[in-house]
């Protein structure tokens, strides 16, 4: 298995994660940060709107295929599952 391969495997279980987190957060009358994704939800229903974000962004790292973007990526979703995590739980 590459390294790319790895860090696009990893990248799909973070965007599974932080689109569950998102939804929970949203479920507990948090609101979403990112404007852009603020603005679809009022659109759309968020779990349609996120598996749609989520599929291009895994679809968009794989046709790129740069093992030091996805790693950059997985690390960036990190801290926002992270902070999903703390908006959750009451810390923020």
């Amino acid at each position: 298995m590459t390294g790319q391969t790895l860090f696009m495997l990893i990248f799909a279980v973070l965007q599974v994660l932080d689109a569950w987190t998102t939804l929970t957060a949203l479920k507990r009358g948090h609101r979403e940060m990112n404007p852009i994704l603020a603005k679809a939800f009022t659109h759309a229903d968020p779990f349609f709107v996120l598996v749609v974000i989520k599929l291009i962004a895994i679809w968009a790292l794989w046709w790129a295929d740069m093992y030091w973007l996805t790693g950059l990526m997985c690390a960036m979703y990190v801290w926002v599952i992270n902070n999903n995590l703390d908006v959750i739980q009451g810390r923020k």
